[in-house]
């Protein structure tokens, strides 16, 4: 048995797993997100990122004190301020107009944990430049969101009708999808987890 968990909601990084055959169980963080993040608002993104990454996978660790707890966390982070997902299609539209034509960064951060003690942990980005976008093809694009994905996996599906948003992209596709994938495998095989 891996005894892998992954404290997440994320179905595209369940997926992630899944798609390799990996071994895990998944669980929901055992945080208040947003009460965390209100704690933490005045540090700068990365370190919000990296700060909620570590609680995740610590404070999930003490229910579950046999696995390695997997916490991850990925935000969107333009003219060093985080945006945070969209809760509506309104919001998807204003952010989708802000960052139109222009570079954002995409940052991951993974920690890992076993009974409340530090294992490992990996932080990564990726720049995106979106194209110029006319509001004609801004309101199809916006149309064809699906709120229930947006809540999970934010303003684009880059695995998805997303990718044809972008001009360039510069990084690791699975950073962007959330789950900085070869840099975990790789620790995971030091370990000797099997996958």
């Amino acid at each position: 048995m891996n005894n892998l968990l992954l404290a997440s909601t994320s179905p595209t990084r369940r997926k992630i797993l899944k798609e390799i055959n990996f071994k895990f169980i998944c669980k929901k963080p055992l945080i208040n997100e947003e009460r965390e993040k209100e704690k933490i608002k005045n540090k700068k993104p990365e370190t919000i990122c990296q700060l909620l990454a570590k609680k995740k996978s610590l404070y999930t660790s003490l229910k579950y004190k046999s696995y390695y707890v997997l916490g991850v966390d990925t935000c969107l982070i333009f003219k060093d301020k985080f945006l945070s997902k969209p809760k509506t299609k309104l919001e998807a539209k204003k952010m989708l107009n802000l960052l139109n034509g222009k570079e954002h960064k995409i940052y991951s951060s993974i920690y890992i944990s076993k009974n409340n003690r530090k294992l490992w942990s990996y932080n990564d980005e990726a720049i995106l430049k979106l194209k110029k976008l006319t509001a004609k093809e801004i309101n199809i694009y916006i149309k064809k969101l699906k709120i229930k994905n947006m809540k999970s996996s934010g303003l684009y599906q880059i695995e998805d009708i997303g990718i044809t948003l972008f001009e360039k992209i510069k990084g690791s596709y699975f950073t962007i999808l959330g789950l900085p994938l070869i840099p975990l495998l790789n620790f995971l095989k030091k370990r000797g987890i099997k996958f």
